[in-house]
């Protein structure tokens, strides 16, 4: 019986942009989201000089902010890490724990595995999200045109590192997400805010895009790391009422179907 379940799970599994949603029960979802970082720490080949704990903190800040910006309750994680436990896997733990901590999550149930085996020159770390989503969480696609607002700037490698004061908080996403009107939200990485408003645009049905800053601004392209930029997609109808709450996020661009 228990076979068959597992099955009928996987078989209903669903690629939904970076994540991946299993159907549950009647009313909720699984939400699975990773991210993985390699060459960043304080080993002799690390390319990225940084320490473990911040650089695991900013890798498990991916998949929450992935699960966040859906709406999903992230209720277990997972850490590989490609490093000794000692004192490398340790510190990598303690970032992990710190940045669950700094997301209202401290208790979350923390599983994983070091290489114990092998002696490695680079720092390496892979990380599981496992959420809980409402069937009703997500909304259905509009037909009314959408604001896309602007959260935090795109920062990678050592930009990281100089602006780590500058990094938006999870408080911030998740009053952003509660608006009135916000339809949708995408954490921004390595292929740059273009690239995740036409993902909105794409779960949306909008065919056109207009940019609302110059076209050849480097923010477009530009790599957000580990997720220092949500793009915001607000109804148009509300656009409005949420840049008067969120004077700060710049409107970049507009989706009209």
């Amino acid at each position: 019986m228990r076979r068959l379940m597992w099955l009928r799970l996987m078989t209903n599994a669903q690629q939904y942009r970076d994540v991946t949603r299993l159907p549950l029960d009647a009313t909720h979802e699984l939400v699975i989201a990773c991210d993985s970082s390699a060459g960043i720490g304080l080993k002799q080949d690390d390319q990225v000089t940084v320490a473990p704990t911040t650089m695991a903190a900013f890798t498990i800040r991916v998949p929450l902010l992935e699960l966040l910006c859906l709406g999903a309750q992230p209720f277990a994680a997972v850490d590989t890490v490609g490093n000794e436990m000692l004192p490398t896997g340790q510190k990598v733990i303690q970032g992990i724990r710190s940045e669950l901590a700094l997301a209202g999550l401290a208790d979350l149930p923390l599983n994983g595995s070091t290489e114990d085996n092998m002696t490695t020159l680079t720092t390496s770390v892979g990380v599981t999200l496992l959420g809980k989503l409402r069937h009703d969480a997500l909304l259905p696609a509009t037909t009314e045109a959408l604001e896309i607002f602007q959260l935090g700037q795109p920062y990678v490698g050592n930009e990281v590192v100089a602006h780590l004061a500058e990094i938006f908080s999870y408080e911030s996403v998740r009053q952003i997400r509660a608006f009135t009107g916000v339809q949708d939200m995408l954490p921004v990485g390595s292929k740059g805010m273009g690239y995740e408003i036409a993902q909105i645009s794409r779960t949306q049905g909008h065919t056109r895009l207009q940019w609302l800053i110059d076209r050849n601004d480097p923010r477009i392209t530009a790599s957000a790391g580990p997720a220092t930029v949500v793009v915001i997609a607000v109804r148009q109808t509300a656009a409005a009422a949420f840049a008067k709450a969120f004077p700060e996020l710049p409107r970049i661009a507009r989706l009209e179907g």
